[in-house]
């Protein structure tokens, strides 16, 4: 039986069993008809409301001890799986080389919305959006299209724009990129002996740490999720996404932005060196940077307490809590005799 193209894809029930740190318990359709999964946690606590965005080809392991840490100081936490990763879908099956979709359906702008739409759908009108990597990007997003309802943001080792130009230091990856990006959508097997070594423990952590994509303090258990959730995801897709992210541009929203901002640089980042975030510190009025000066790309794992402690004094000094709207009172209605 084959599948129609026209028909969303969702992976298998179960699929993420072997990597999902958080079940994903809850599910919405995005307006083009891709299934997102979230989970919700601490939905009633009392605290500003926390949506969390991904960074690319990332899963929920890189929230794994901050999100709790977050929770635990009674923030209610949202946390999707991006469309395409763990149990969220794509608008359609993305067929070999994902030569069946487009890059608008997997735009930063189009993954901003599923954000939104999880939040619509979990019933959150206001929250604080942190984003990590492509997520800032799909953060920034998310505040261009909705900022009357959000609280603030938390923007964490990434850029406002095609990462690819500073892509280790240099525009040399920008160059290089639509080539490769091409030979993946043409001939997908190309990157078929490298997606078999990936989610071994060791050799992933040794693997990461030799390119510099983690940092020091990322630990082999910590990594160990990621790389096996990785593992799971058509790599073409990944590229596609990718291709998307070097689309991207948010430069010119960033003056515009009027929410208190929370800038985390990392020093030892290679992938958005700490020049990108501090030239979204620099752009946003207002905005306060913090720099982890011997932290990688993986700045969430690496350095969670840090980061959880400076998220709380920031949502303490410069985030008020919207007071909840009181229900309307029904009118009485008058009876006749």
């Amino acid at each position: 039986m084959t599948e129609s193209i026209d028909a969303p894809w969702e992976p298998a029930p179960g699929s993420d069993e072997g990597y999902a740190l958080f079940a994903k318990e809850r599910r919405v359709l995005a307006d083009d008809g891709t299934p997102i999964a979230y989970t919700f946690r601490n939905p009633d606590g009392p605290g500003i409301p926390v949506v969390f965005a991904n960074g690319w080809s990332c899963s929920d392991a890189y929230w794994g001890t901050l999100l709790p840490r977050l929770e635990a100081a009674g923030h209610p936490c949202l946390l999707p799986d991006t469309r395409g990763h763990g149990r969220s879908g794509l608008p359609r099956p993305p067929g070999r080389g994902a030569r069946d979709l487009s890059i608008d359906d997997v735009s930063m702008p189009r993954i901003a919305r599923d954000l939104v739409t999880v939040m619509d759908d979990a019933g959150v009108r206001d929250a604080l959006v942190i984003g990590h990597s492509m997520g800032v990007q799909t953060a920034l997003e998310a505040y261009r299209q909705i900022p009357d309802r959000i609280l603030g943001l938390v923007l964490i080792a990434g850029t406002a724009s095609n990462p690819a130009k500073t892509f280790y230091g240099t525009s040399l990856g920008d160059l290089v990129f639509p080539i490769g990006a091409a030979i993946v959508r043409v001939f997908p097997e190309v990157l078929a002996p490298v997606w078999a070594t990936i989610g071994a423990a060791a050799p992933g952590h040794i693997g990461a740490r030799l390119v510099r994509a983690a940092g020091p303090k990322a630990t082999r258990e910590e990594l160990h999720p990621y790389l096996l959730h990785v593992r799971s995801v058509d790599p073409a897709v990944i590229v596609l996404m990718a291709s998307a992210m070097r689309a991207h541009d948010a430069t010119d929203l960033l003056p515009d932005i009027t929410v208190p901002t929370l800038v985390a640089a990392a020093g030892a980042d290679v992938f958005t060196p700490a020049r990108c975030s501090e030239a979204i510190h620099h752009a946003v009025v207002g905005s306060e940077l913090i720099t982890f000066a011997a932290a990688g790309h993986t700045l969430p794992i690496e350095e969670p307490e840090a980061l959880a402690a400076a998220i709380g004094d920031f949502v303490a000094r410069r985030i008020a809590v919207k007071p909840k709207p009181e229900p309307k009172p029904r009118a009485r209605t008058r009876r006749t005799s």
